[in-house]
């Protein structure tokens, strides 16, 4: 069942779920052996699609050559996922669970705990947080994952919309948390404090982003480091005069 690429409406791809006798996947308990071996199954679904997404784009990947590089049936994948959309989901919130960003849902405990940078309301903390967006945003997968979506989203507008929201609206959302806590230690006020996310990333971004992206540019760690620094600097005006 290969992937011809040539359809323009995402959810009416080939590559839906086929017949598997009409049952739905047989739910296991946790301490049964079936259950491990179904979620060894499902990571190497996951593992052999990230690998095939990111080296080949989404029009060029197909369902069978996943099958075939995780070892398994294309049945299999199907009772895991609904089609290839999803499948490329759960790649895109591996990508950013192994590049340690927290759900949107976690709470404030957790994000403390995965960044330290989280409680430090001072330039210093601004500071940290965009060194470790930078190191983030400018990583070779997560600039592999952008350049798949910009490659194919034309054609397949909802891969667009999941990497909008399961990637740039998950990570914008550590800083929108991050701002309001800050804001509220230094007794400042947002009026809008995703948008106020949305500013520090456009900044840390602008200068590197697109010249690291086409790869004329290579960003080692002082000059990451001098970035953050200067954008922090910047930004606490910009929080210190309340107009974001």
């Amino acid at each position: 069942m290969p992937d011809t690429g040539v359809h323009n409406a995402w959810h009416l791809s080939r590559e839906t779920r086929p017949s598997i006798g009409g049952a739905a996947l047989k739910q296991w308990s946790r301490d049964n052996p079936k259950a491990a071996m179904m979620e060894q199954k499902r990571s190497a679904v996951v593992a052999a699609a990230r690998r095939s997404f990111l080296d080949n784009g989404y029009s060029q990947t197909s369902m069978d050559a996943i099958a075939a590089l995780a070892e398994v049936s294309v049945k299999t994948i199907y009772r895991h996922f609904e089609n290839k959309d999803e499948l490329f989901s759960a790649v895109m919130q591996a990508v950013c669970r192994d590049n340690g960003v927290s759900s949107g849902d976690d709470d404030a405990a957790t994000f403390s705990h995965r960044y330290p940078w989280f409680d430090d309301a001072s330039i210093e903390g601004l500071s940290a947080g965009g060194r470790e967006y930078l190191d983030y945003v400018l990583s070779e997968e997560q600039l592999s994952l952008y350049r798949v979506v910009i490659g194919d989203a034309h054609r397949f507008p909802e891969l667009g919309r999941r990497y909008q929201r399961e990637v740039v609206n998950t990570r914008t959302g550590i800083f929108v948390r991050y701002l309001d806590h800050f804001a509220r230690v230094n007794n400042w006020k947002l009026r809008d404090t995703t948008k106020a996310g949305a500013v520090f990333e456009a900044l840390l971004r602008g200068g590197f982003f697109e010249e690291v992206l086409h790869g004329v540019r290579n960003v080692g760690t002082k000059e990451k480091i001098a970035h953050a620094r200067s954008v922090a600097k910047l930004m606490w005006k910009l929080l210190q005069a309340e107009i974001l």
